[in-house]
């Protein structure tokens, strides 16, 4: 399962990041169960947490019954990598959301990358190239990377 905030991508499926729609596109044709937290846009390829409240990381694995191990989060915000965090859920952070890549990586960040664009580029080195069914957080992903 993939988390990813609906911050990063707008709410009218008009991504506000370069590469968005892809990523979500893309995340979608590995077989990632897409939950986007906050309004999600329409038509997405994704499931949406309407009203997270304060654990959007939770109560999206609470929508699709899915485990921390089995689960990635996309956010652009400090706040979203420690709401990961919390969850026991490993964070892919974007610079994109505003925070900045040390910042990011503080907070407790697995990957770091400038934009969904620069994901994308990277995506087969990425905690996002397929679906974990099991193992450590990084395992066979050659690590993180910063795009």
């Amino acid at each position: 399962m993939t988390v990813i905030s609906a911050a990063l991508f707008g709410t009218d499926w008009q991504p506000r990041l370069p590469g968005g729609a892809e990523l979500l596109r893309e995340c979608a044709a590995r077989g990632w169960t897409v939950v986007l937290t906050g309004p999600g846009p329409a038509g997405a390829p994704a499931l949406t947490v309407a009203a997270p409240g304060g654990d959007p990381v939770r109560a999206a694995l609470e929508l699709v019954d899915g485990a921390p191990a089995h689960a990635v989060v996309v956010a652009g915000s400090v706040r979203e990598v420690l709401a990961a965090r919390r969850a026991g859920v490993p964070c892919v952070a974007l610079e994109a959301g505003g925070d900045a890549g040390g910042e990011l990586w503080a907070a407790g960040a697995v990957e770091v990358h400038r934009d969904a664009a620069a994901l994308l580029r990277v995506l087969d080195d990425s905690l996002l190239a397929r679906p974990r069914a099991f193992g450590p957080v990084g395992a066979g992903t050659g690590g993180a990377r910063n795009g």
